[in-house]
């Protein structure tokens, strides 16, 4: 009996959960790459790191900065979450076979804890308070006033 109450409470309001590792993540995102957006000299040095590491293709730089800002202001916002999500799911599991494979761990921790950010994410989408949320609530109350 005791046990049922907790779970109530978490059952009731388990849909703000995303809203954390959303803020926590998107802040991460974008503070991580808004350097690279605003200075060339640093997306410069995001390129030779990439070169580095054997990696052929600088345009990729130029991909994962902006898919990371955008990701991280849709995170935030809990907007196109899945999508989101989706592709940071790609681009850290690619973060983390070209630049951290035999890495210690507290180097490589940053790449997985988004990985895992971005998979919690995708899977449970972006929680009550969010745009997808309302996005999705005005569009049954739409639906429904048409007929």
């Amino acid at each position: 009996m005791l046990y049922d109450r907790p779970n109530l409470l978490f059952k009731k309001h388990g849909q703000w959960a995303p809203l954390f590792i959303r803020l926590v993540a998107g802040y991460h995102l974008v503070q991580g790459v808004i350097d690279n957006i605003l200075s060339q000299a640093r997306m410069q040095e995001f390129i030779s790191f990439l070169n580095a590491h054997q990696f052929p293709y600088p345009w990729a730089a130029y991909v994962s900065v902006y898919a990371q800002f955008i990701s991280g202001c849709l995170f935030v916002l809990g907007y196109y979450q899945r999508f989101a999500a989706a592709f940071m799911v790609v681009n850290f599991i690619s973060a983390i076979l070209i630049a951290h494979i035999g890495d210690a761990y507290s180097d490589t921790f940053p790449a997985l804890f988004m990985l895992a950010a971005s998979l919690s994410l995708f899977f449970s989408g972006a929680g009550r308070l969010s745009v997808d949320y309302y996005r999705h609530r005005m569009g049954k109350h739409r639906k429904r006033s048409l007929f």
